[in-house]
């Protein structure tokens, strides 16, 4: 009877031990579901995005911050579930929720916000598994600026090119036409064409490493006093042709900073000759020091037309000219200025410019003592 009781006890005790390890197991996997959920949420709620859950009879379950801003909500985190129609209002979204079948739908919509503007936003529409509906928001509006923005840099890139190209196919069929003692005069008009074609392939070739995310700087330390001086001496003699007075104060000492040496010198020496170029009278100054709080700061300052300040915000664009003559004439591409804010803003810098018209213009660029502590406020290149 004994043993009974000790096999009776001892089966108890297995089936106890059993259902223990399971109720364990099933605890370890509640667990490490609840922290896969709190995960997800982590990344929905970081999301550019809007994503919202919708239960099958339409009750909104969950919405991101993303999906909370671009529908024009106050809140920054839904209290507790609602009917779709008291939190969406715009009618076309709400028909295609109600129209989801258990099929993903994906359609661009124009939704008005609270505050009068327009969103062009890109609605998904999918099954969530048997008893839920996701719904993601994508607003365009972005992707449909920087559509605008390469077309519009195709275009003037095509047109600023194919000038000089048509001007020495025009000039050379001239050649054979003309005579003798004017084919002197033709090839050299045509020999600055090309020069103004290879300036523009160049500054093309500038631009699209200034702005490849891809493309990484090589900082080193170097002797910024030493590229002062080399920028000026190659810019010397067009200055005194033009009787410009150009001065440099950088010091006598050596002047060290860590920086990509090469971007450095291309945003000098755009900037220098700019100054030449648009210079008519009167000086250039080419300033280098050291600024508490700041690291190295550059001024190329001149005695100019100076820039109206009407289009002051516009000259940081691709191939904007604020007097597209007198660029033409000094064989401008209209790309330097973007150049230098990309190159600029990539050795973690700052730029900006002042300018009176009729006195003058004073371009100020600021640059980190550590490339990789970026001055504050530094942008980004990707414009």
């Amino acid at each position: 009877m004994e043993w009974a009781y000790l096999l009776i006890t001892f089966a108890f005790l297995g089936l106890f031990l059993r259902e223990r390890r399971q109720s364990d197991g099933l605890e370890r996997e509640l667990q490490q579901l609840q922290a896969k959920r709190q995960a997800m949420r982590r990344v929905l709620d970081h999301m550019d995005e809007g994503a919202m859950l919708l239960s099958l009879n339409h009750q909104v379950l969950y919405a991101n911050p993303a999906a909370l801003h671009m529908l024009g909500s106050s809140l920054h985190a839904l209290p507790q579930p609602v009917a779709v129609e008291e939190f969406i209002q715009n009618p076309t979204l709400l028909e295609a929720i109600h129209s989801q079948e258990g099929t993903t739908l994906r359609q661009v919509l124009r939704i008005q916000t609270n505050k009068g503007g327009t969103l062009a936003l890109e609605v998904t529409l999918a099954p969530a598994g048997p008893s839920g509906i996701l719904l993601v928001l994508r607003d365009t509006r972005k992707l449909e600026d920087v559509e605008r923005k390469r077309r519009d840099f195709v275009t003037n890139a095509s047109h600023e090119l194919k000038t000089p190209i048509a001007a020495m196919i025009g000039l050379l069929d001239l050649v054979d036409i003309v005579d003798e003692e004017r084919v002197p005069d033709l090839l050299d008009r045509a020999r600055r064409n090309a020069s103004s074609l290879s300036e523009m392939v160049e500054d093309l070739l500038g631009l699209a490493r200034a702005e490849d995310p891809d493309w990484k700087l090589a900082p080193e330390l170097c002797d910024l006093r030493e590229t002062v001086d080399r920028v000026y001496e190659s810019l010397e003699d067009r200055a005194m042709q033009k009787n410009l007075s150009l001065e440099t104060d950088a010091g006598l000492e050596p002047f060290m900073l860590t920086v990509d040496q090469t971007c450095f010198e291309t945003v000098l020496r755009n900037l220098a000759t700019n100054a030449v170029n648009y210079c008519r009278r009167g000086k250039i100054w080419i300033r280098l020091r050291r600024e508490a709080g700041v690291g190295a700061v550059l001024e190329v300052e001149d005695t100019g037309p100076g820039i109206d300040p009407e289009i002051v915000p516009r000259i940081f664009e691709r191939f904007f000219r604020g007097d597209p003559a007198h660029s033409k004439a000094t064989g401008g591409t209209g790309l330097g200025l973007s150049i230098v804010r990309n190159l600029v803003n990539r050795m973690g810098g700052r730029i900006a410019v002042e300018s009176v018209p009729g006195e003058g213009s004073l371009f100020r660029v600021e640059l980190p003592e550590n490339p990789s502590n970026p001055l504050p406020g530094a942008t980004s290149a990707m414009s």
